[in-house]
């Protein structure tokens, strides 16, 4: 099953739905991202959320203004169900993220 993220882009009051599927989805302003945001913030390739085995990661890509994630600046992270991750004026809520581990998994 898909990773399920909401985009509240920074003109629109009202956020966007986005699945992502497995392997890497590229975020920034370049025309073949991902999840593009125009935003002068945010670099052309700013960073990549990466989906694999119920695993959503998010990685920044050396930007300059960073990638956010419930506050904190990040270079990766594992992100599960109601986390925030801000991508210059750009939040995004993880609906459905990483499948939480139990303490009885191996």
């Amino acid at each position: 099953m898909p990773a399920l993220i909401q985009v509240r882009y920074a003109t629109s009051s009202s956020p966007s739905p986005l699945k992502l599927s497995k392997g890497r989805t590229q975020i920034g302003r370049d025309l073949g991202c991902g999840l593009r945001l125009e935003d002068q913030g945010v670099s052309r390739d700013h960073g990549a959320f990466t989906y694999y085995i119920g695993v959503l990661m998010v990685e920044d890509h050396d930007s300059t203004n960073g990638i956010f994630v419930n506050g904190a600046r990040v270079k990766r992270q594992v992100l599960y169900a109601g986390d925030r991750v801000k991508v210059g004026p750009t939040e995004i809520y993880i609906q459905k993220g990483s499948a939480a581990s139990s303490p009885d998994t191996p």
